[in-house]
């Protein structure tokens, strides 16, 4: 019963999953060009080397998924070891259901929050600190005398990389750590409640939100972002984080379990006790 009723809640959490990400798989393997904005040529801000990333995109994502969800589900499961949660067989069985649920959250908000970085991204196409060390304009095609805005110009350079160099604003990175992060320790806030963990609980967090605002700082520090791209990024990983949290989760929410669950629970608590007493006709 319990596991029939959750697979269509699963099913609909795949569903917004898909839809989520929708414009992120567009941007990205649709092969769709950022807005071509141009630039000055005595803009400093434009003229810093290419670097590779300290922090690469497999570090993030891999990090960035598998420890919110990892400390998810060994966190629930020690709450129900711990009795926190009553050890019974049918709260096993709704608690298995709330990780169930819980377990798609960040992975379906994640994807929102980063088709929004992309939807920012390719329409306002800000050039990147190393854009033109990547672009490599044909400066004999360029009038740079005047100081005039160069709207005309044309990239020697590998094509794939100029694009990218147009994707400057906001930070990806800045943004999807800032979610996982602070979507991580606002769960330990809400569940990581135990005597002995009350200083344990804020130095954990304390270095979460130290390692998303580190990789915000290396896309700097790479010349991969502007600092107001990281800073807007930061704002809107931990903006995605508490809306999610506190509109769509049920962290800091009383737990309370169904009026038919509860019935099933006191049936099935109450049948040994019955058997039990009963005498025998």
């Amino acid at each position: 019963m319990f596991e029939a009723r959750g697979v269509p809640f699963i099913l609909l959490d795949v569903a917004c999953l898909i839809i989520g990400g929708l414009p992120l798989a567009a941007f990205n393997l649709g092969k769709i060009r950022p807005y071509q904005r141009g630039f000055f040529c005595n803009d400093e801000s434009l003229q810093y080397p290419f670097h590779h990333s300290t922090i690469t995109s497999t570090v993030l994502y891999t990090v960035g998924f598998a420890l919110p969800i990892s400390c998810m589900i060994f966190g629930e499961c020690l709450s129900v070891y711990l009795k926190q949660i009553k050890i019974q067989v049918v709260f096993r069985q709704l608690h298995f259901q709330r990780l169930q649920s819980h377990r798609h959250v960040p992975v379906r908000d994640a994807a929102m929050s980063q088709s929004l970085t992309d939807i920012a991204k390719y329409s306002i196409g800000r050039l990147r600190p190393h854009f033109l060390d990547v672009c490599r304009p044909d400066w004999k095609l360029i009038n740079c005398s005047s100081g005039a805005y160069i709207e005309n110009f044309t990239c020697t350079g590998d094509l794939q990389m100029a694009n990218e160099g147009r994707l400057s604003f906001y930070s990806g990175h800045s943004s999807f750590s800032m979610y996982c992060m602070l979507f991580l320790a606002l769960y330990l806030q809400a569940r990581l409640q135990v005597e002995w963990a009350r200083l344990l609980r804020p130095t954990i967090q304390f270095f979460l939100i130290a390692a998303s605002v580190f990789t915000g700082l290396s896309r700097v520090s790479d010349y991969k972002h502007h600092w107001s791209d990281v800073l807007t990024g930061l704002l809107q990983g931990a903006l995605m984080a508490v809306l999610v949290v506190f509109c769509v989760s049920d962290f800091f929410k009383p737990r309370v379990v169904a009026h038919k669950d509860v019935d099933i629970l006191h049936t099935t608590l109450e049948e040994p006790n019955r058997n039990h007493f009963e005498s025998p006709n």
